[in-house]
């Protein structure tokens, strides 16, 4: 297999339009017109990473259900730059209908930033790493 492949992810979904709306009202860009359809799909930071949101029931979706025991969920992790970009961020989040999970705050490595579900509970968070930096 070639080291250079594109990787994505797929998610299960209860409404894919919903979901489309979701990430649309949080500014994400959408990959390709999938409207009417049981597929949303958008392109997340700089690189363009693509996350596919299969609605419950079609042909891929077999495939996304976990087992009642599995605990496979990821966690992808959306980069800030500031402090108030983190804080506009949580803002959009639970205008849209998504769930803060975990509040805004430093966390034990001094992070600052909060987790949140997407309509399908789906889990991120956005962490500003500014004591990462040097100058």
């Amino acid at each position: 297999m070639n080291s250079k492949q594109k990787i994505w992810a797929n998610f299960s979904v209860k409404d894919a339009k919903r979901t489309h709306q979701f990430y649309s009202d949080l500014g994400f860009t959408a990959n390709g017109q999938f409207k009417g359809t049981t597929l949303a799909s958008f392109l997340f930071g700089e690189d363009g990473f693509v996350i596919h949101f299969f609605e419950q029931g079609s042909q891929i979706d077999e495939f996304l259900k976990p087992g009642a025991n599995d605990n496979n969920e990821i966690i992808f992790t959306i980069s800030a730059e500031t402090e108030q970009e983190v804080n506009e961020f949580a803002n959009k989040v639970e205008k849209a209908g998504g769930n803060i999970i975990k509040q805004v705050e430093r966390d034990e490595s001094n992070y600052y930033g909060f987790a949140f579900t997407d309509p399908d509970g789906h889990k991120f968070n956005v962490l500003l790493m500014d004591n990462m930096k040097t100058d």
